[in-house]
């Protein structure tokens, strides 16, 4: 069993998957393998005041759960979802996805990814 603070794990600019560094957002990695994590990885990520996660998509589906502020979750097809403090979203492997700060503070919240496992 381990135990920590959030404010133990350092802060970092978050960069996209394809290499795209992500302005005014930042994502400290609570739980990943370098802890012995050896499914999932927990992540807490901050969205600034006025700030954008761009649209992209990747291999991991994404279990979301908003700590603080509201976000406009959406993706390619036009859906869109305004998330709170207390609500979830679930965003499919593949699916092109965004995420907005549309509120008066910071949009914080707690991502989990699977590991995709390597093909031999």
């Amino acid at each position: 069993m381990l135990k920590k603070n959030y404010k133990e794990v350092e802060e970092k600019e978050a960069v996209l998957a394809d290499g795209t560094k992500a302005d005014g957002i930042s994502i400290r990695w609570l739980i990943d393998e370098n802890l012995g994590a050896k499914n999932f990885a927990m992540r807490r990520i901050k969205v600034g005041k006025g700030q954008k996660i761009p649209l992209h998509n990747h291999s991991e589906d994404h279990e979301i759960y908003v700590l603080t502020g509201q976000g406009k979750f959406y993706n390619d097809e036009s859906k869109v979802e305004i998330a709170n403090e207390g609500d979830f979203v679930y965003i499919p492997p593949n699916e092109r996805h965004g995420i907005d700060n549309i509120g008066e503070d910071n949009l914080i919240f707690l991502c989990l990814i699977p590991y995709l496992k390597k093909k031999e």
